[in-house]
């Protein structure tokens, strides 16, 4: 599964905090434990940093080039700051996160197709009843229809199943989980991604919530999520369930994890 490390957004109070005030060695030992944990991809969001969300931006990008060889996503509600970060990123594998069926689309789908960067697609806009899966198959289907129209392969395209919070809805979880196949069904190329800490907000011990999704997503085949990979439970979770799914042969990567942690 592609790991994507969530600890570079502002949403974090101590992670803004680094933000707020240049902390270039919190934010570089950030990046560095998510590499050393085994990110793919670093997501970067500095949104909350208000009008300074693309300086600040830009400045964390050149952290992440400087100290890791991760991917970066760039994390951003502002089309502006997604151009910005696109131009910043050159030579390093990219996602951008996120379009909707209507927002933002226009102006960064043929930025995506020129570059060969993912994008991740969030899909709502469209008319589909989001509450019901029937529903949230037919946004999914406008929303890569509209991303091909832009010359976008199905490979760059990763669908948000939308993993939100069990304590506001407690059918959600499963909802999304169910979409994992339904789109792999339909859309065999297309990948799934969630914000896996989303599933638990508002409730207590988060890491529980976090690792029973991130096991059924991983069994039913979620290609990435944004995640805490520095999590030790969360990482033995994540190695256990690939061996359950089938996607440790001979269980080595389990095991040598282990090891390691006797050491």
């Amino acid at each position: 599964m592609i790991r994507i490390g969530e600890k570079l957004n502002s949403s974090i109070p101590s992670t803004q905090n680094m933000f707020a005030e240049r902390d270039r060695d919190g934010v570089v030992a950030l990046i560095e434990k998510q590499e050393e944990a085994g990110a793919d991809y670093l997501d970067i969001n500095t949104a909350l940093c208000a009008d300074k969300e693309l300086e600040t931006m830009l400045w964390v990008i050149g952290l992440a080039m400087e100290h890791s060889d991760c991917g970066i996503m760039i994390d951003s509600p502002s089309t502006a700051v997604m151009k910005e970060a696109m131009a910043a990123c050159k030579g390093r594998k990219l996602i951008v996160n996120s379009v909707t069926i209507t927002d933002r689309i226009e102006e960064i789908a043929p930025l995506i197709a020129e570059s060969g960067a993912g994008v991740v697609g969030m899909p709502v806009g469209g008319d589909g009843d989001r509450a019901s899966l029937d529903g949230r198959m037919h946004n999914i289907s406008l929303l890569v229809e509209k991303l091909r129209s832009f010359g976008i392969q199905d490979e760059q395209i990763y669908v948000d199943i939308m993993m939100e919070a069990a304590a506001f809805d407690s059918e959600s979880p499963a909802l999304a989980l169910q979409v994992i196949g339904a789109l792999k069904k339909r859309f065999p190329a297309v990948k799934s991604v969630c914000g896996l800490s989303n599933v638990s907000f508002g409730l207590p011990g988060r890491v529980n919530i976090n690792i029973a999704a991130l096991s059924a997503g991983v069994f039913l085949g979620l290609d990435s999520a944004i995640l805490d990979v520095t999590s030790p439970k969360t990482r033995l979770a994540l190695l256990a369930a690939d061996v359950v799914a089938g996607n440790d042969e001979y269980c080595m990567e389990y095991i040598a994890y282990l090891r390691e942690q006797e050491k």
